[in-house]
């Protein structure tokens, strides 16, 4: 398999991803702001956080807009100055599996680019102006059509490892996230706040992060007991046979990894491997229910850590050059 190939699977399979992980917030956090009296700060600055776009959004929009659910939405929905948009996303996607048409399945390309044209010049646009939630709903739903198609026709080869291990990385970066920002505004909303209400709140910010990943029933299905905001962390962070979970993705990722260099030369990978084998023993020695864990200081050693393998598999499988080890 030639690399550029290689990097497009993962890529497209990334992109995909990363429009599920925006829907996904945008559609929880709507909910969540209706149900939940917050300070204006709280209500959609997070979500700019969320998405890594704190430092752009300020440069584009007017000061207040931050606090702007609409304006929020736009950018991380439609805004093509936005390359972490649900529509920058989509139209990359599609981009990727154009060059690689030969590469995947006839009913993957027709999903994409079914998605693609709902989005750009289908009734997207529109149902997202006349129902929002329905919108991103729909997004999802296609979104796990997708998946469902490229696993039921596309031979379990090298290609698709690689769609997989890039979907698999997307999420675990994303829910590392999603999971740090939001306990940062658990504890900052709750702090000072007397027991009663504290409790209140903690459980709104605890069912907003579950449905965020899909985890509501997994949750109250495997640890049956009350949410509570380090119960959950541990749950997203660390339940191996949650699909969106940290621990699940690392896991999966790294069963990827190993069938792609079973294909291959011993000599290529060792890096990306040992990368991925290093992050999943820190996370394994992780205790996210204890208090004295610093849990900001742990997801972000994921999301970093994340990133650096991403970076390390491009120069393993995508960058001959360096695979090679020419200057």
């Amino acid at each position: 398999m030639i690399s550029r190939v290689a990097e497009n699977c993962f890529w497209l399979a990334r992109y995909v991803e990363r429009a599920d992980n925006i829907a996904r917030l945008l559609r929880v956090n709507r909910a969540f702001v209706l149900d939940v009296k917050l300070p204006p700060a709280q209500r959609w600055h997070p979500v700019i956080v969320v998405s890594g776009e704190q430092e752009r959004f300020p440069t584009l929009y007017p000061e207040e807009a931050v606090n702007d659910g609409n304006a929020v939405q736009e950018y991380l929905t439609w805004d093509d100055r936005n390359p972490v948009s649900i529509r920058s996303s989509v139209d990359w996607a599609r981009e990727n599996a154009r060059t690689i048409r030969e590469t995947i399945s006839l009913e993957m390309w027709e999903a994409i680019n079914d998605l693609w044209h709902w989005m750009r010049d289908g009734s997207g646009r529109s149902e997202y102006a006349s129902d929002r939630d329905g919108f991103y709903s729909e997004l999802l739903f296609r979104t796990a059509a997708l998946h469902g198609v490229t696993r039921d026709t596309m031979l379990h080869e090298e290609p698709t490892e690689f769609i997989r291990l890039g979907t698999l990385l997307e999420r675990a970066n994303g829910t590392a996230r999603l999971v740090d920002v939001k306990h940062h505004m658990l504890e900052t909303a709750s702090a000072g706040l007397p027991d009663s209400v504290r409790l209140i709140v903690e459980a709104a910010h605890c069912g907003a992060l579950l449905r965020s990943c899909s985890a509501n029933e997994p949750y109250l299905k495997r640890v049956r007991r009350t949410p509570r905001h380090r119960r959950v962390v541990r749950f997203l962070v660390k339940e191996p046979a949650l699909p969106r979970s940290v621990a699940y993705s690392l896991g999966r990722a790294a069963g990827c990894l190993e069938r792609i260099r079973q294909r291959g030369s011993d000599d290529i990978g060792k890096r990306s491997a040992t990368c991925l084998r290093q992050l999943r023993a820190r996370l394994d020695n992780a205790s996210f229910e204890d208090d004295f864990v610093p849990v900001h200081e742990e997801l972000t050693h994921i999301v970093n850590s994340v990133a650096e393998l991403c970076q390390v598999i491009h120069d393993d499988y995508f960058d001959p050059r360096l695979a090679n080890g020419a200057a």
